[in-house]
């Protein structure tokens, strides 16, 4: 306690250099957080915005379903689906469990035709399983609508569709016969993938099973949970289940690995402004404290002809050092809180559309506690390694030196 009583005096003594010291060490801190608070809202909002987009937090299949071919994919469907989905929905923190039947096809109005493809599903699960895309036109499918279709809005765009248009869908049989069906557009959805919104078709499962001519049959389910955070745990009771059944599962960021390259772009950007900013706390420190011990050469020499060990000498710089980290620090986390209660509160930052993406987005800054501590603590521990040549230094010099140092 006593040398950080003297380290806190010898700041004070010192106020100017401190605190141009402290100056860039909240800079160098708040800068860290509130980057790092960007990246972790853009990266949560990726991930949601996938999860939230129908994809789901697991994907259930048939086992060798994810490896078929478009030539044995029949061979997959599953008939027995309603007790799967019963079995699997009482595993706690399950929000719901939603079938789903893929296909394949050419949507047609007029003289204009393109490629989707699409899946049949269950109207409510659906809905919430689409919470994060937007109705651009028209509604959902209602439950009184049967041959109701909902489509991206790339497929509208290609197709020359609007809601409230019909529209003929035409897929291939196991036979290799062709049916086709006539729909009504009940809505244009815009998601949050540009490649998806070009393909993308969703109508009535009943539906999709009777033109695929596939009653009581479904190829997947999608399984959303109540919290992200949920998801090791529920994993571990879904791979029992799985298992048991000949069934195999897939996570959503195995499903769309687009997030993974995100998140390693964002991380190594971030590491590299970190190794910056630290080496910018390593010098200004290390600066700092060769400067105080210049000025304080008389001074140590005199508290060394009195006894002084070099460990104390050490000590005393060390505390000055970690002293300097630690009200940066604080004052850093103030700055990025600050800054980031003013962005949050004005409605974020304007952003583009990132790469693949449809949407433009308002960035706002997400700072957690896991951020704060480890930025922190690695200032502060910087802090006090950039204090060691200095105290070397003033040990070092011969006690008649620095009793004679102008």
């Amino acid at each position: 306690m006593f040398y950080i009583r003297l380290g806190f005096r010898n700041l004070v003594k010192y106020r100017r250099r401190s605190l141009l010291t402290l100056l860039t060490i909240s800079m160098g801190l708040s800068s860290l957080l509130i980057a790092g608070g960007f990246i972790n809202y853009s990266l949560w909002g990726l991930r949601e915005s996938i999860i939230n987009g129908g994809v789901g937090h697991f994907q259930v299949f048939k086992k060798g379903f994810t490896e078929k071919s478009d030539e044995d994919s029949w061979q997959y469907l599953m008939t027995d689906y309603k007790k799967l989905v019963r079995e699997i929905s009482v595993i706690p923190g399950i929000k719901l469990v939603a079938p789903r039947l893929s296909f394949g096809g050419l949507l047609s109005s007029g003289d204009r035709s393109t490629v989707v493809m699409g899946y049949g599903g269950s109207l409510e699960e659906e809905k919430s399983l689409t919470s994060f895309s937007s109705i651009e036109k028209g509604s959902f499918p209602r439950d009184d609508e049967p041959y109701g279709s909902l489509i991206g809005a790339g497929v509208a765009d290609i197709g020359s569709l609007n809601a409230g248009d019909s529209a003929t869908l035409s897929v291939a049989l196991k036979d290799g016969a062709v049916n086709a069906i006539d729909l009504g557009v009940t809505g244009i959805i815009r998601s949050q993938l540009e490649d998806m919104e070009k393909v993308f078709m969703f109508i009535p499962l009943e539906t999709a099973q009777k033109l695929m001519n596939v009653p009581s049959s479904i190829d997947s389910l999608v399984i959303q949970l109540v919290n992200t955070d949920e998801m090791e745990r529920v994993q571990a009771q879904l791979r029992i289940i799985c298992e048991k059944n000949g069934l195999e599962f897939r996570t959503w960021d195995e499903i769309v690995p687009y997030f993974n390259g995100a998140r390693e772009f964002y991380t190594s950007a971030m590491n590299i402004a970190l190794l910056v900013i630290l080496a910018i706390v390593v010098f200004s420190i290390a600066n700092t404290m060769l400067m105080a011990i210049f000025d304080r050469m008389r001074e140590i020499g005199t508290i060394r002809s009195l006894g002084t060990t070099s460990s104390q000498i050490f000590k005393m710089m060390g505390a000055e050092s970690v002293l300097l980290g630690v009200f940066g620090c604080i004052a850093g986390i103030a700055i990025a809180l600050a800054v980031s209660f003013v962005i949050n509160s004005t409605g974020g930052i304007p952003l583009p559309p990132p790469p693949g993406n449809s949407r433009s987005y308002r960035g706002m800054i997400s700072i957690n506690i896991h951020d704060v501590a480890l930025y922190s603590s690695m200032i502060v521990l910087v802090s006090f390694l950039s204090s060691v040549y200095p105290a070397i230094k003033a040990v070092r010099m011969p006690i008649a030196d620095t009793l004679r140092w102008i």
